[in-house]
């Protein structure tokens, strides 16, 4: 032991005081479980479980000749891809590590310390945190039993509004004209529209971005299109507020192997459409036999569903799956419920497979 070692850690300042105090008091995201083992079945976090496009991999490939050079810093191949295939002029969109990261940058250019930011719960909990780091206010309003959109939501006063649709963790989503009418209640304020998922459901926002000056669409290249490893999100706006997200982002967000994987994915659409059916279909099967297992199931415009047992705390079901191999994901604030992905139909069978013996041994 070096003496004069352990004194200088005896004397060194706890780690918390050295960033600032929101910041130290913050409990954080925690985000799904990403097991080791590939043998383990991952429901947890809604990714596809089909692979992408084959055109990705080789336009990965392609893309390993350039590494030695940066990346577009403004993704514009990408950009005009996106905006020819959503109907948005490309000098609307923005892309982002993700779109995580551009909800960040969302919350860097709008909102000030102690502006207001409201959405429905419950939702998807990153939202809070980053309305926190921003030094902002989360005004957070309850979804009715019909999880349609809550009246309270059009009359707050807030900087921004952000809407998950469809929503995580329930799977439902508000019609595009209600949508409309939520933007122009409040003309002042950014109103983020999270389609993450939209590609499982059976209408998009899309057509709103461009033509609402304060709406703002949000993509993900993660989950319809198989791509959850390259991290590429896209927000769709008009270019005045798109030139505004730029002088907030980092210089070189999205790498060179993203931006080729992503255009390759996106010019593929029948491979995208191909893997969306097959999730859609097995999420109906899946639905079917949870209800038939005595789950409250809400019917899923995503690629998840949100099962019930309201007043079971169902932490130990998801806890015995996952000694048997297999993750869904398990909210502290929703005790009663699980958020469980839609795998290949043969991880559904083990899942079914499980829940069924659970059943059976718990009424033993």
């Amino acid at each position: 032991m070096n003496p004069r070692t352990d004194a200088r850690r005896d004397r060194a300042v706890p780690a918390r005081s050295l960033v600032r105090p929101d910041v130290a008091a913050l409990a954080g995201y925690v985000p799904g479980e990403q097991p080791s083992d590939p043998a383990v079945i991952k429901l947890n976090t809604n990714e596809n479980p089909y692979p992408p496009s084959p055109r990705v991999r080789a336009a990965i490939a392609d893309a390993c000749e350039r590494l030695h050079l940066y990346p577009d810093p403004t993704a514009r191949a990408l950009r005009e891809r996106a905006g020819g295939l959503y109907g948005v002029d490309p000098d609307g969109i923005v892309v982002g590590n993700g779109s995580d990261e551009l909800l960040t940058l969302l919350m860097r250019a709008a909102v000030a310390p102690g502006d207001a930011v409201a959405f429905p719960v419950p939702t998807y909990s990153l939202y809070e945190t980053l309305v926190a780091l921003q030094g902002g206010a989360s005004v957070t309003i309850p979804f009715p039993a019909s999880w349609s959109l809550p009246e309270e939501l059009f009359r707050v006063k807030a900087r921004m509004l952000l809407v998950c649709n469809p929503n995580a963790p329930s799977g439902t989503t508000v019609a595009t004209a209600r949508l409309a009418e939520l933007a122009q209640a409040h003309p002042s304020a950014i109103v983020v529209l999270d389609e993450a998922y939209v590609d499982f459901a059976d209408e998009s926002a899309i057509g709103l971005a461009g033509r609402l000056p304060n709406v703002v669409v949000l993509r993900t290249l993660s989950k319809s299109y198989s791509l959850a490893g390259l991290r590429v999100g896209l927000a769709a706006t008009t270019p005045e507020l798109a030139a505004e997200l730029v002088k907030v982002k980092d210089s070189y967000n999205v790498g060179r192997l993203a931006q080729a994987g992503a255009l390759a994915a996106l010019e593929d659409q029948d491979a995208m459409r191909e893997h969306v059916a097959r999730v859609r279909a097995t999420r109906d099967r899946l639905t079917r036999e949870l209800v038939a297992l005595g789950f409250a199931v809400v019917p899923s415009q995503a690629n998840y569903v949100y099962a019930r047992r309201p007043g079971e705390p169902l932490g130990p079901v998801a806890a015995t799956l996952k000694e048997r191999g297999v993750l869904v994901r398990h909210f502290v604030a929703l005790p009663d419920a699980l958020r469980i992905s839609v795998g290949t139909d043969a991880e559904i069978d083990r899942l079914l497979a499980e829940l069924r013996d659970l059943t059976s041994t718990s009424h033993r």
